[in-house]
């Protein structure tokens, strides 16, 4: 009986956390911080080297809430290549997840644009390298000597993405697969399923008012090989002179699975760009009953827009 307790304890908390993030650590983090953790084409899209940090909290009402944070940086290496790297860790109780990704993409001008990464259609790929860990000892079970808190857990996976995009007279879009599995495919998800692969699609559109002001809808779709589907629908407010920018925003999401169809969270934001420095800050309120009963979240970013000392020609084929 107390193996069967452990074991449904556990099984519980690995719910929770597919439920709570659908099984990806960063995949709120593309509209605050940096399109590449969802498309590698992004690596490199601009001359710049460019740095990003986020912090990602969820369920705010837990003592160990999900957490996630990542770091990112990207330049333009030379001619059209872009190469880049992210690394995160997302921390959910007893169960930590550690990543690095590789990513590399190839940009084609689309015209005579100065800002070429508003006019260039690129694409790329990018290998992931995944960790999973269980920390039995922050279990608190009734029977310490259960065979089940005992024996390695950790698991590591590599897993192939691939992406591309398009700029073009304030018109957006992207679409990539991530998360397609080098090997065999280990059960990650609830230590039952393994980790299903994810398609993304992003459109939008980037609508001039007048000289410095902008409004920017868009739209994000994520499907999986389970079944679940989630959207996003968006929509920014930009300030934007030679120096400066501030937006301010909202996005939307809803989900589908086989369980439950409907909202899951509301989200404002605000972003800032102070010359080469920008910050962004976002509030999850949830909207189902059991967001509402974990608690809300929030996200902030760092980011720092560096001279390209690796290639200062910078994109030089137009």
């Amino acid at each position: 009986m107390n193996f069967i307790k452990t074991f449904l304890s556990v099984l519980v908390l690995f719910c929770i956390k597919v439920y709570g993030q659908q099984s990806i650590p960063f995949d709120q983090q593309y509209l605050l911080s940096d399109k590449v953790l969802i498309n590698p084409s992004y690596t490199g899209a601009t001359d710049d080297i460019v740095l990003k940090t986020t912090y990602h909290q969820q369920w705010s009402n837990f003592s160990e809430s999900p957490n996630t944070q990542t770091i990112s940086a990207h330049f333009n290496a030379f001619d059209r290549v872009g190469l880049g790297t992210y690394f995160f860790r997302d921390e959910n109780g007893p169960v930590t997840l550690t990543g690095v990704n590789i990513s590399g993409a190839y940009h084609i001008p689309l015209d005579d644009d100065e800002n070429r990464s508003e006019s260039q259609f690129s694409f790329g790929p990018s290998i992931s390298l995944f960790s999973q860990s269980f920390d039995y000892a922050k279990l608190r079970p009734e029977d310490s000597n259960d065979p089940l808190l005992y024996g390695d857990k950790s698991i590591f996976l590599p897993y192939l993405n691939l992406g591309m995009s398009v700029a073009y007279a304030g018109f957006f879009a992207g679409v990539s697969v991530l998360d397609i599995p080098l090997g065999k495919n280990k059960p990650v998800v609830n230590s039952i399923e393994p980790s299903p692969s994810w398609y993304y699609l992003n459109l939008g559109y980037n609508w001039k008012i007048a000289d410095v002001f902008f409004v920017e809808p868009s739209f994000l779709m994520v499907l999986n090989t389970n079944a679940e589907r989630m959207i996003d629908i968006n929509l920014k407010a930009k300030y934007k002179n030679e120096y400066n920018a501030f937006a301010a925003g909202v996005s939307y999401r809803t989900a589908t699975d086989s369980q439950a169809n409907g909202g899951l969270s509301f989200t404002p934001f605000l972003q800032a760009e102070l010359g080469k420095l920008n910050f962004t800050f976002g509030y999850n309120f949830g909207i189902t009953d059991i967001f509402k009963e974990g608690g809300n979240g929030l996200i902030v970013g760092l980011g720092y827009n560096l001279d390209n000392i690796i290639n200062p020609n910078g994109f030089r084929y137009r």
